[in-house]
């Protein structure tokens, strides 16, 4: 095997700065292991996947819609970064009520001028913020298949229906491992204990002949 023929060619990432785009997924990833300060906790997590208007890439010899994703951790607070992200695209802050009853799967199909900046290393480009389209400027639209999922709502046809490394996100949440937790015990086949050989008695020459 030559190791070039089958490594799989990386994707460049898209260039930093500001493109119109769509909101083409909304997914409720339940409960995930997070790491923060050193330390391990588990939280519940939604995530956002934006379509960048008239931005392709080719994957696997076939030109495809560009497309970035960006999940936060699920919080009420004021100083929470999706309650930053939330208010900075509708362009109105929440009141705390408003916002403990905003339903995320509103925004599927909404339009946004989203910031892209890349990791320090530039091997990534990553969603930094998102605004309102500018006034004057057409909202973009898409052809592509408009994604949604609620954990809570388990719907096998509708998981089934999502892109595959979303499901692979999905099935790390505390929420599937409950879900898909055997209904049975395992057994186990029985097992003989080992035969233990006699042991053998020294005799006066041999314990003298013992160094310890």
């Amino acid at each position: 095997m030559i190791i070039g023929t089958r490594a799989k060619a990386k994707i460049p990432p898209v260039e930093p700065g500001s493109y119109l785009a769509i909101c083409v997924g909304v997914y409720d990833l339940g409960e995930q292991e997070t790491t923060f300060n050193g330390k391990t906790r588990y939280a519940n997590q939604v995530m956002f996947t934006f379509e960048l208007a008239g931005e392709s890439v080719e994957v696997d010899g076939e030109q495809k819609p560009r497309q970035l994703s960006r999940r936060f951790t699920v919080s009420t607070s004021a100083k929470s970064a999706l309650r930053k992200f939330l208010t900075s695209w509708r362009g109105k802050a929440f009141a705390d009520e408003e916002f403990r009853r905003f339903d995320t799967d509103t925004l599927l199909g909404r339009s946004g001028m989203v910031q892209v900046v890349h990791s320090e290393d530039g091997q990534y480009a990553n969603i930094d913020g998102v605004m309102q389209v500018p006034r004057g400027v057409s909202a973009p639209t898409t052809e592509s298949e408009l994604y949604k999922f609620n954990i809570d709502q388990w719907d096998d046809g509708t998981f089934q229906n999502l892109p595959e490394w979303v499901q692979e996100l999905i099935k790390k949440s505390t929420q599937y491992q409950q879900m898909h937790a055997p209904d049975t015990a395992v057994d186990f086949p029985a097992q003989e204990a080992p035969k233990q050989e006699p042991k053998s008695v020294p005799t006066p020459a041999e314990e003298e002949d013992c160094p310890f």
